[in-house]
């Protein structure tokens, strides 16, 4: 079973000493799906996606490849088996261990996410804690 739903107060997902924590205050349900190796087997994809009401995240924990990470969650985002999980509203997260101060990759892909998808991408150091659907605005998760 690839997705599990949670309803538990702080929705985590970690990976390699990398995490995001979602606030779920109201203790909704919350649409887990493991990614990477589960609902896509091969090829570019991220780790999770993470879904309540109308919005998804999609979410790479990364060690500092930041560039590979947009590359992932894009290619992630186009794939057949992952687009019917999406809930209204799609945004991009990464997780990394470092993020340079400036990068044209993460530029390009914050300008691609809102273009295509109106919506955020946004890159944090290590580790999180966030409210979903400020995750998917453009203005940022915080």
């Amino acid at each position: 079973m690839c997705t599990k739903v949670l309803r538990h107060s702080k929705i985590k997902v970690e990976q390699n000493k990398r995490k995001a924590i979602f606030n779920n205050t109201n203790r909704e349900e919350f649409e887990v799906s493991e990614i990477d190796g589960c609902v896509v087997k091969e090829g570019i994809r991220c780790d999770n996606l993470v879904s309540n009401g109308d919005n998804s995240v999609l979410i790479e924990l990364k060690g500092g490849d930041v560039n590979h990470a947009c590359n992932q969650l894009f290619q992630t985002a186009s794939h057949n088996k992952v687009i019917p999980l999406f809930r209204q509203k799609v945004g991009f997260l990464v997780i990394c261990s470092q993020y340079p101060r400036f990068d044209t990759a993460v530029r390009k892909a914050k300008d691609r996410a809102a273009m295509e998808f109106g919506s955020g991408f946004h890159v944090v150091c290590n580790k999180g804690e966030f409210d979903l659907e400020n995750v998917v605005k453009i203005s940022g998760p915080r």
